[in-house]
């Protein structure tokens, strides 16, 4: 796996996780456990979530990255 692959992962897969952990968490106040957290709404959560967290946020961390670098080398 590449260096790009890997820091996109490490940055990204905090927001995928944490995210639809929060919001159910906010939206099903008075539910129980079970039905909030193994429900295909939160499993869908989950993947849209990873998925923008790995891909879109991982990315742009990893182009804001290569232009530090980029800057302190000249």
């Amino acid at each position: 796996m590449s260096e790009r692959w890997k820091y996109q992962i490490k940055k990204g897969l905090p927001f995928g996780l944490i995210m639809p952990i929060l919001l159910t968490i906010v939206e099903a106040y008075g539910t129980s456990y079970q039905e909030a957290f193994f429900s295909k709404r939160f499993l869908g959560l989950l993947a849209i979530f990873l998925f923008a967290g790995v891909f879109i946020i991982g990315y742009s961390y990893w182009r804001e990255r290569q232009k530090n670098e980029m800057y302190n080398k000249n």
